[in-house]
């Protein structure tokens, strides 16, 4: 091979490196600004809608999280890593985290069902609720909302812990500000 071809050569890759550089500082921006713009709307959501502090802290996690994912897969097409490789790890880890989170579905469940309460769900915390599941009702009123739980406290002072994918299942009722949250025996029969 000759001198001047081997300087094409050496100029294609100078050229494709200088592109792949500029695209990840583009996609590395990107992710920047999408992280900043992500982080305020939830912040005025949560501010908007009275959603407690914990829960908008937690949302924005997430959303860090998947930002976070699709950049590494932006980052892995700008340089070209052989995604057969990649497919394979990564089918090879989830195998081994689906194994491992196969006996506890529910806290994968309610770590997912979280983020949907967090925009969607009708209650905040304080208000008085009738949590209709059955025989097991509850009425209390919620303290607290986290990743994995509603907080209820009954009126006899019990601190239940109720699953956020369960929360999203069962009907739910709110109770006036007024009204006794224990429901005594004749309004159980009138219904």
């Amino acid at each position: 091979m000759d001198w001047l071809a081997r300087m094409e050569i050496m100029e294609k890759i100078s050229l494709q490196i200088l592109t792949q550089t500029a695209l990840t500082i583009l996609a590395l921006l990107l992710y920047s600004g999408l992280l900043r713009v992500s982080r305020r709307l939830i912040v005025a959501y949560g501010s908007q809608h009275s959603i407690s502090e914990k829960r908008i802290v937690y949302t924005k996690k997430y959303f860090r999280m998947a930002l976070f994912i699709l950049l590494l897969l932006a980052i892995t097409l700008i340089w070209g890593i052989d995604f057969r490789g990649i497919l394979i790890f990564a089918s090879s880890l989830f195998a081994v985290v689906g194994i491992g989170l196969f006996a506890s579905w529910s806290v994968l469940s309610s770590v997912t069902s979280s983020v949907i309460i967090f925009f969607q769900f009708p209650y905040r915390i304080g208000d008085r609720i009738h949590l209709i599941d059955g025989e097991d009702s509850i009425n209390g009123t919620i303290t607290d909302m986290t990743l994995f739980y509603i907080q209820i406290e009954t009126p006899g002072g019990e601190e239940i812990a109720y699953p956020n994918n369960l929360a999203i299942q069962k009907p739910i009722g709110r109770l006036p500000a007024d009204k006794s949250l224990a429901l005594n025996e004749d309004d159980q029969r009138e219904d």
